[in-house]
């Protein structure tokens, strides 16, 4: 208010409505469970690509492993790559395991 009388050259000056505010309580009111539901419904889908495109990436990891298996050649697959066949095919491992470990683990599941 003070810059405004200042701006204005005024001693005092009126006050006014901000007609900028969003009515949230008319808002709410009107929309309120259809914007819930809204939200409802995309959080869901955001939650349903996660997780599918989590499955997506073990199941490469699952199927990569097993075809390198089978070929001989394990130990060109990837630290990341043995870490997600483990969590895939329920491997416990311990976090901080070695390349060597996460190796032996696979080749003892698959043995």
């Amino acid at each position: 208010k003070a810059l405004e009388a200042i701006a204005l050259e005024k001693d005092n000056v009126e006050d006014t409505e901000d007609r900028t505010k969003p009515d949230v309580e008319n808002i709410d009111k009107r929309a309120g469970e259809l914007m819930s539901d809204f939200n409802s419904q995309v959080f869901l889908l955001i939650m349903i690509s996660l997780r599918s495109a989590r499955n997506l990436t073990t199941r490469k990891a699952i199927t990569l492993v097993q075809n390198k298996y089978r070929e001989g050649t394990l130990s060109k697959i990837s630290v990341a790559d043995l870490r997600l066949y483990c969590k895939g095919v329920r491997i416990k491992i311990a976090s901080n395991a070695k390349k060597a470990e996460l190796l032996e683990a696979v080749q003892k599941f698959l043995g």
